[in-house]
């Protein structure tokens, strides 16, 4: 079966109910951008996972389901084989509706409303908000900007920022937006501050699996032990954010019986069937795929930093240990958040996130997707580069 068809072929996806192509206008007032904002590819999702959904529909129930062995096995092989990860089977939970909707339960189960929680920023947009938006605090906590422009786990500051009350971090590894992997003494500095202040740290890893060449994702949970819960997911890897699928590896068996009670009272324990096919073919048959795309991804991220360079001074691309995320530094060119925004929507024509979506920390940046075509991603780098001359 072949599973590496050519990324270099544009798809068409406006007018099939595209989030990122069809959405446009209520965001930035126009239809015809060019969107690079949120985080799914432009990729077709590979052969085996359409052809595995679509041999399931041959059986004419789509009824509830069950977790069958190989469920739990497709995901223990695959982060043994890619992470070197003994992942035990009771240590695996589940939240069908996505990864954000199952740390929602976890900050609802460990926290009361007016509590504090630590999140390192700049870090993805929802979890803030999951903070915020429940009646939590949120402790601000930046991640250190080096010399180069490349950013660290500060947990010497995260430590001093802690309050009396705060016993959650939530922690994005590797890190959206930055495209930081985290270092195995980065995350035993955070696993010892845990133990020292009675934290649990919950890390959103669904990322983990887009790891540029000479790196390596080091699962929070091979070090942060029952003090850890680590949320992952195949729906960044194999683009099927449509069909989604999250797990939360817990190692505490207390914690878990918690989460799964919750579950069970809200009904969220019912996987989708297509999900579920989704999630072992991918992990069972799509290794070779995911590795093209991994090479694909990190030429983007050198297509983009060179390009940049050489013709649009003043901005400049951080450079990516992982994601198909490109943070690009705008501070340079001397202009508000506002202004930079207007002129890449009016003038350049391009739809980017806002660095401060992912928090005060991320103003003077901006987040652009690079999993595209090479041909798009240089029509939207065309489009920064009108739009700040």
């Amino acid at each position: 079966m072949d599973v590496n068809a050519s990324l270099d072929t544009p798809i068409d996806r406006r007018g099939s109910d595209s989030f990122k192509w069809d959405d446009n206008r209520r965001l930035f007032g126009r239809s015809d951008i060019l969107p690079f904002w949120v985080a799914d590819m432009d990729f077709a999702t590979p052969r085996p996972i359409l052809e595995a959904i679509s041999a399931r529909c041959e059986h004419p129930v789509l009824g509830y389901g069950i977790r069958s062995h190989e469920y739990f096995s497709a995901i223990q092989d695959w982060f043994a084989s890619r992470h070197q990860w003994d992942i035990q089977l009771d240590w695996m939970t589940f939240c069908p509706p996505s990864s954000v909707v199952g740390i929602h339960t976890v900050i609802s189960m460990l926290t009361e409303p007016g509590a504090s929680i630590a999140a390192p920023t700049p870090t993805y947009g929802p979890l803030i908000k999951l903070i915020v938006d429940t009646g939590r605090r949120h402790i601000r906590s930046p991640l250190r900007e080096d010399e180069d422009g490349r950013f660290h786990l500060d947990v010497a500051g995260l430590e001093a920022s802690l309050e009396k009350d705060t016993r959650l971090v939530i922690l994005c590894s590797p890190n959206n937006p930055v495209g930081r992997v985290f270092t195995r003494a980065e995350l035993e500095a955070l696993a010892d501050l845990a133990e020292r202040r009675d934290l649990i740290v919950v890390s959103d890893e669904v990322h983990c699996d887009l790891v540029m060449p000479g790196y390596r994702h080091i699962p929070y949970g091979t070090v942060g032990g029952k003090r850890s819960i680590t949320v992952v997911s195949p729906n960044k890897t194999f683009n099927t954010a449509g069909i989604p699928q999250a797990t939360l590896v817990m190692p505490d068996p207390d914690l878990r019986e918690r989460y799964r009670t919750r579950l069970d009272t809200l009904q969220l324990n019912h996987d989708s069937t297509f999900s579920a096919e989704g999630m072992i073919a991918g992990y069972r048959h799509c290794a070779l795929w995911l590795d093209d795309v991994v090479t694909y991804v990190a030429g983007n991220h050198q297509f983009v930093a060179s390009y940049l360079e050489e013709n649009v001074p003043g901005v400049r691309k951080v450079p990516a240990e992982a994601t198909y995320l490109g943070w690009l530094d705008f501070r340079a060119a001397g202009l508000s958040q506002e202004e930079i925004m207007h002129r890449l929507v009016s003038v350049g024509g391009v739809g980017l996130y806002s660095g401060t979506d992912f928090g005060e920390e991320g103003r003077g940046f901006f987040r652009m997707n690079l999993a595209c075509p090479r041909s798009l991603l240089e029509q939207g780098l065309d489009g920064i580069k009108r739009a700040m001359a």
